[in-house]
């Protein structure tokens, strides 16, 4: 069996480990739609539910905010966890001094390479260690941003729905 060279080795690594993050990016998008929806779509049991219970009175304008907040605020946060994309997320590596000598040729810019020649001679002079290395740290925080805004939003669904629970428990107890 013969040695391969240490650098393809490195690079085989990167690219791995920049696949599995891409990955993880995308399931969190997945996560998040699902969830949304299902969210939404319990929403809509609990309010049929709500129906059948005991009228407990007049509601406030007040409570009617307040109740709207909480069940719609998890919703906002889910369509969060969707906003920061691949070429927003570029913002978030700091620039350093191999990053200026970047070409940026694994997630490509039109600005930038604006035709075949400009991208092909963006190749040929990139050192690809920088190249995946730049890359594989602004995809790790990027997933790192959407997996913080998904438990948020998870946070704020099973907060909505304790109050939900909650009122829901209330009306039932009345005369």
């Amino acid at each position: 069996m013969s040695s391969s060279n240490p650098t393809d080795q490195v690079l085989a690594i990167l690219r791995d480990a920049l696949s599995e993050a891409q990955a993880t990016v995308r399931s969190y998008d997945k996560k998040a739609q699902i969830v949304g929806v299902g969210y939404v779509l319990a929403l809509g049991i609990v309010g049929a539910l709500s129906d059948r219970l005991p009228d407990s009175g007049e509601l406030t304008e007040v409570a009617i905010l307040i109740g709207c907040g909480f069940m719609i605020v998890p919703i906002l946060l889910f369509g969060y966890v969707l906003y920061p994309t691949r070429k927003s997320a570029s913002t978030l590596v700091e620039d350093s001094t191999d990053a200026g000598r970047l070409e940026h040729v694994l997630y490509v810019k039109p600005e930038r390479h604006d035709n075949v020649e400009a991208l092909k001679a963006s190749i040929a002079g990139c050192d690809p260690l920088n190249e995946y290395t730049f890359e594989l740290i602004t995809v790790s925080k990027l997933r790192e941003i959407k997996r913080k805004r998904f438990l948020r939003a998870l946070f704020a669904a099973s907060i909505a729905f304790l109050v939900l629970f909650g009122t829901q428990i209330f009306r039932s107890l009345l005369p």
